[in-house]
């Protein structure tokens, strides 16, 4: 009885199998993706075979006592298929959101317009990450530098980081300095102006005078 039920359980199965199933989401009108056809008969063979077993469980007590282990078989592979259908569709979201976010490019050289001092050298690494130093010469012989390591964010638009390291270099002649280190968990944010020009706000402003906000350009690259 259980071996004809289970040739007729598995036509009917490759008879739905034959079937086209597609299903798509949509995330804020670009990301789509489409579930593998494949998985989704896997997931839905085992639910069917799980189905199955357990009708026949209740037929009778020796079937029920047969029938437990390939229960607890079913059930690890219908655990199995969701988290492996869970693993694609959340790569293929990731790999879509990559594909349609609009990143800003802050690969580039700065300059403050209105005083000149102070340039910004933006560095992409890789993924969202950045480098960004900044000098500020206050002087011939002296001048305050920042090292970041800033992380874009899409959500916001912002280029964020902490653990900066603020310190002020003197020159005591054209090939010797000094590094004073005034801190090393500065904290900020850089963005971009609808203009164009970059912002740039640092939350160590009582320490490294960087009062509010300062704007910058950016150097064309043939100069």
């Amino acid at each position: 009885m259980i071996a004809i039920l289970y040739k007729s359980c598995i036509r009917y199965i490759e008879f739905v199998s034959s079937r086209d199933y597609t299903c798509g989401v949509m995330r804020n009108d670009k990301v789509k993706f489409s579930w593998r056809k494949e998985k989704i008969k896997k997931l839905f063979v085992l639910g069917l075979a799980g189905a199955l077993v357990l009708s026949l469980a209740g037929c009778n007590k020796a079937v029920k006592e047969a029938s437990s282990e390939v229960v607890a078989d079913v059930n690890s592979e219908i655990t199995g298929a969701v988290e492996e259908i869970t693993s694609d569709i959340t790569s293929e979201i990731n790999s879509e959101i990559e594909e349609v976010v609009d990143y800003p490019d802050f690969t580039g050289t700065y300059t403050e317009p209105l005083a000149g001092r102070c340039t910004i050298e933006i560095e992409h690494t890789d993924g969202d990450n950045h480098t960004v130093l900044v000098h500020w010469a206050s002087s011939a012989a002296e001048s305050a530098n920042w090292e970041i390591n800033a992380v874009y964010y899409p959500s916001t638009g912002l280029l964020e980081y902490t653990g900066a390291k603020y310190y002020i270099r003197t020159y005591t002649d054209e090939e010797n300095y000094t590094d004073d280190v005034k801190y090393t968990d500065g904290e900020g944010e850089f963005w971009f102006e609808e203009d164009g020009t970059l912002g740039w706000r640092s939350t160590k402003s009582a320490i490294d005078g960087i009062d509010g906000t300062t704007f910058f350009e950016r150097v064309p690259e043939n100069e």
